[in-house]
């Protein structure tokens, strides 16, 4: 029997069956062929995952390449219907973390786009999570943004790889987001909208990246974590700006700092928002003529803001 052509031109053009059959047929005819053709390094994490039974059953696990063997064991923990009380996974599987990283990037770079089965994309989710969660690596940010998009446009439910990638805790994670407000495709655009509802009046904007990329750079220094928005909810909230600090950024040139701070906090949350910007573009504007603003009673700062809303309204 011949090594003519390779596993994965097997799966792709004449499917699972005939690759299931070609492997028998090659493993009872050469056994060490069959290990080679799967370690190959072309091989991808979907053509080993359909061939998992496969290797099971043969009991060719121990002839596995590392990658192959971790990529098994990291398929098999997500989808055990119960995990041993052993060491926090992953870091049982190997004494190399690192390597680990570049196994599960290897399952989802070559994985999000098939379409084999539920089980399939659970292992592929959760590996883009582990990702997210454990390793935490800025590269990472946009191989699993795109997968997000992926399960969008195919229908599948969104919720955990949302929470996977802002799981990160990256605020750069937003831009990957905002770059999708480009697309020329509608539901890209809606869904990275969905995504980014926390910035208020995205919405309203006509163009909307501009306003994203405005509203980034505005307020990239005080971002916060929103640490009680980390469930799985339709509309999570990652990030929170941090009004306060917008708005008086530092004490030292500020007289009755205690009875401001308490004067702010008690503000709505509009009021904080509307507040923390018109002191930031003052203070953009000439730092002098911001002190001297600062300085003035808060009802004065407030009456001074309902001005200056209301000349831009009339515009």
């Amino acid at each position: 029997m011949k090594r003519s052509v390779s596993l994965e031109i097997i799966r792709k053009t004449e499917g699972i069956k005939r690759l299931e059959q070609y492997m028998r047929e090659l493993i009872d005819h050469d056994r060490k062929v069959a290990t080679s053709l799967l370690n190959e390094e072309t091989l991808t994490y979907p053509t080993l995952y359909v061939l998992s039974s496969f290797i099971r059953e043969h009991h060719m696990a121990k002839h596995l390449s590392d990658r192959n063997k971790i990529a098994l064991s990291i398929q098999k923990d997500i989808l055990a219907k119960e995990r041993a009380p052993a060491a926090p996974f992953p870091y049982s599987i190997c004494d190399l973390p690192q390597y680990i990283h570049s196994v599960l990037r290897w399952m989802v770079e070559t994985g999000s786009d098939e379409k084999l089965n539920t089980r399939f994309r659970l292992v592929i989710d959760r590996a883009a999570g582990l990702l997210t969660t454990i390793y935490q690596h800025p590269d990472d940010l946009s191989l699993v943004s795109n997968l997000l998009f992926k399960r969008r446009r195919a229908g599948h439910s969104t919720h955990y790889v949302t929470w996977a990638y802002f799981s990160s805790q990256n605020i750069s994670s937003l831009l990957p987001i905002g770059e999708k407000l480009l697309s020329p495709h509608e539901e890209e655009v809606a869904f990275a909208r969905e995504l980014l509802h926390f910035i208020s009046g995205l919405d309203q904007s006509d163009d909307p990246y501009v306003y994203f990329r405005s509203w980034y750079e505005e307020n990239l220094p005080y971002l916060l974590h929103n640490e009680n928005s980390y469930e799985l909810t339709a509309e999570l909230t990652p990030y929170i700006v941090d009004h306060d600090t917008k708005y008086r950024e530092s004490f030292s040139f500020i007289e009755n700092v205690p009875l401001r701070e308490h004067g702010f906090q008690s503000l709505s949350e509009h009021e904080k928002e509307q507040l923390a910007n018109l002191s930031y573009r003052i203070r953009m504007r000439s730092r002098s003529e911001w002190i001297e603003w600062m300085n003035r009673p808060l009802s004065a700062q407030l009456m001074f803001m309902e001005e200056v809303q209301h000349d831009n309204n009339s515009r």
